[in-house]
């Protein structure tokens, strides 16, 4: 295991061999009674956009978020079956990998947007690790016209990995250009230039394939065979994943509740981390 801090954030940068390749992740707090909390960050960024409220959050307790195969500072694996690795199962077995790894026998799970899929997969797969779940910024769909309409949404998104190459595609402009897709109130440019490279970073093939062989109707069921406390954070005001479809996603989870927030895009554990931190870690305290 190779650690290294990063100052700003005052969390611990990490990589650990599991049984496909390296991982990548971030940690911060230490262990002291309280269930550690797990961030699994969504397609097209990695454990970085949770780098905050981890900072802020490690005063309470562990906290950790890995990289995915191929997203962020975890490479590609070199030989896997794509069709069943990049499914929502197929990484969340990789989590918990992870977490056998590191350590964590039983844990919260926080998943954004499609690493909520993974987070829904993770909690049906081993109910007994995973006592509550968050899931932010994520809508599932209701019937298969609606499976199909996103998944050429999510072609369309993809094809913009086709840009890497070009030099206006890492300046400042296009961050702002994209950032206003994102955020409902953009941030600083720094952390728009951070997002941006963030979303270079991630492997073309890893990204088509998570789209591709993810969005099937596994999660959906996953979701109605919960049994675990449930909380779905969405913003009215996210353009990445339609709000529209949040009412039903969270009434499909038996024990599953709906909290909305305002004025703030897809991100909002970088827009409004304060806010974010505190839905959460109120949820996790039964409130």
């Amino acid at each position: 295991m190779n650690l290294r801090r990063d100052l700003r954030a005052g969390v611990q940068e990490a990589q650990i061999v599991l049984s496909h390749g390296c991982i990548a992740y971030r940690q911060a707090g230490v262990v002291n009674g309280e269930r550690p909390l797990i961030f699994i960050h969504g397609w097209g960024g990695s454990s970085l956009y949770f780098r905050h409220v981890m900072a802020q959050l490690g005063a309470l307790r562990y906290n950790a978020a890995l990289d995915l195969p191929g997203f962020g500072n975890s490479p590609m694996p070199e030989s896997v079956e794509a069709t069943s690795f990049y499914t929502h199962r197929g990484l969340a077995h990789v989590v918990a990998e992870w977490l056998d790894a590191i350590g964590v026998t039983q844990c919260d799970v926080v998943g954004h947007s499609f690493g909520a899929g993974v987070a829904i997969a993770l909690a049906a797969m081993q109910p007994q690790r995973v006592r509550c779940v968050v899931l932010s910024n994520f809508s599932t769909f209701r019937n298969e016209a609606e499976r199909r309409l996103i998944m050429l949404m999510h072609e369309m998104s993809s094809l913009l990995l086709k840009l890497r190459g070009f030099r206006f595609a890492h300046s400042d402009a296009f961050a702002r250009l994209l950032g206003a897709r994102f955020f409902y109130h953009p941030p600083s440019l720094e952390i728009l230039r951070e997002g941006l490279e963030d979303f270079w970073r991630m492997n073309p093939d890893a990204a088509h394939w998570a789209m591709r062989y993810a969005l099937n109707w596994e999660t959906p069921n996953d979701l109605r065979s919960l049994r675990q406390p449930l909380l779905l954070i969405h913003s009215h005001h996210d353009q990445i994943m339609p709000p529209r479809n949040a009412v039903y996603t969270a009434s499909l989870a038996p024990r599953g509740q709906l909290y909305w927030l305002d004025e703030c895009g897809h991100l909002p554990m970088v827009e409004k981390p304060e806010a974010f931190l505190e839905i959460v870690t109120r949820f996790l305290n039964g409130g």
